[in-house]
């Protein structure tokens, strides 16, 4: 299993790139994510036909994230979507971009689309934290993006897009830059006061933040309403593949388990909780963790599938495996952030 957590030696560095992501201004290379540019007349309709969200139509500058289901309503991959000069730019997931193309290549039935992978070609940084605007303005960026709004910008004479969205679990910026030029721009964010930050720190604010991720929290083994990813989802649109699945867990509430945060507390020989474990209530299962990070300032902390009977804020389990540990579940920041508010 893949371990979150930085060797020791690093402690001091991680927790200055965590606190750099939540108090001032973190940039993380994120270039595993997939980028692809979609053109073609029918493209926007083929995608409005095959993912969640409300697709009829994506204005130059506007971006959406969206849920590409299976008819089943499991997960391929959730999408970003954003209208870049007359294109669809698309991130996908770490290593999902074959898969998405793939997907879409199944359904497409002599439309007029193509799809060009571009995640060789490019570099995606992500700059977070509440520092983030200061920086860009010092890097001479002008006119930043509002939230789900794209942007062509200039940094250190580079072409850049720049896509503010809510990244990690909190507010800021995708950019995208072409691979050769990479270099520069991150200097020249770096020169303007951003702080780099490794893939633990990140995947720490993530976990902290509640955000899910392809292969834990969401996936083929999910449906996107129970990994509280219901912001991207729209309710009154028409057909797209899973949408009655997805229709019926809605209007009935039939939805099975849910995406809860995690505290993981116990004495110090307690033995590590891993993502993968049960979470026991009275020695019976009541959900898996899918992710785990030790978060600087903070502690251990996760993110869990649970039973949604037992999914009330405030509840507490074992975990199996870990003797001693107490998991204690919250309402993760990022569905609270993306959700639709509750009627009154």
């Amino acid at each position: 299993a893949h371990s979150t957590k930085a060797p020791i030696r690093d402690a001091d560095s991680l927790a200055a790139e965590y606190r750099a992501l939540v108090d001032g201004a973190g940039l993380a290379d994120r270039s595993d994510a997939g980028r692809l540019r979609i053109t073609g007349a029918d493209a926007l309709d083929l995608l409005n036909r095959l993912t969640t969200n409300e697709l009829d139509e994506l204005p130059d500058g506007h971006a959406r994230l969206t849920v590409l289901t299976n008819g089943d309503a499991r997960v391929i991959d959730v999408l970003g979507l954003a209208a870049v000069d007359g294109a669809l730019l698309c991130l996908t997931s770490p290593g999902r971009a074959e898969a998405v193309i793939d997907w879409i290549d199944t359904y497409t039935f002599g439309e007029d689309i193509s799809i060009a992978d571009r995640t060789a070609e490019t570099t995606q940084l992500t700059l977070a934290g509440p520092g983030a605007p200061g920086v860009l303005a010092a890097a001479g960026v002008t006119g930043a993006p509002a939230l789900d709004r794209v942007a062509q910008v200039t940094v250190a004479g580079a072409d850049v897009v720049l896509w503010r969205t809510i990244t990690g679990g909190a507010e800021g910026f995708e950019v995208i830059v072409e691979r050769a030029v990479g270099d520069e721009v991150r200097a020249a964010f770096v020169d303007a006061g951003a702080t780099l930050v490794s893939a633990g720190a990140w995947e720490a604010f993530r976990v902290a933040n509640g955000a899910p991720a392809y292969g834990a929290e969401f996936g083929e083994a999910t449906n996107p309403l129970e990994s509280r990813l219901r912001g991207a989802i729209s309710e009154d649109k028409g057909c797209y593949t899973g949408q009655e699945v997805v229709a019926r867990l809605l209007t009935y509430g039939k939805v099975q388990r849910r995406l809860m945060s995690v505290a993981l507390t116990g004495p110090p020989e307690a033995g590590p909780a891993e993502a993968g474990s049960d979470l026991l209530a009275d020695g019976a299962r009541a959900g898996t963790l899918t992710s785990v990070a030790d978060v600087p300032g903070v502690g251990h902390v996760g993110l869990a599938l649970i039973a949604r009977k037992r999914a009330a804020a405030g509840s507490a389990f074992d975990v199996d495996g870990a003797p001693g540990v107490t998991a204690t579940i919250s309402e993760p920041a990022y569905a609270l952030a993306t959700e639709p508010a509750a009627p009154a």
